[in-house]
Order: structure tokens, then sequence, then C-alpha cells
């Protein structure tokens, strides 16, 4: 994939955990306790989203939401 991949995230303050917010690949949710465990589990979460192989590459930029 050669496109950027923009994902937008945010925070649940009160369920403690970052998540995704808005994303232009269909079905991506996940959440996870910290911006590291979430950037981490992005890649591997939208290979399997749009059914690439493991190693495919991906650019993908995390925007934060300020609210």
């Amino acid at each position: 994939m050669s496109s950027r991949i923009v994902i937008r995230c945010d925070w649940n303050k009160a369920a403690g955990v970052y998540f995704v917010c808005g994303s232009p690949v269909p079905g991506l949710v996940t959440t996870a306790p910290t911006m590291p465990a979430l950037l981490c589990k992005l890649p591997g979460t939208i290979r399997a989203l749009l059914g690439l192989e493991a190693d495919a590459y991906l650019d993908i930029y995390v925007e934060r939401v300020a609210r």
C-alpha cells in the first residue's frame, strides 16, 4: 500500500483507554491502555482488515484528537 493511512485517536478517560475515533480503514475499531500499545496494535489490525500479507508495508500516521 503506497498511500498514507491517517488514523485519528482519542483518550477515553472513563474507560482509561486510547481508541480509534476516525479511520479510512473499514471496520477499524481497537483500544489500548497506552498510546504506545495502540501504535503497536494498529499495523497488524490494519493488515488483517485489508487482507494484506503480514509483512506488507504500511505508511500509518496517527493523529491525536484534542478535545
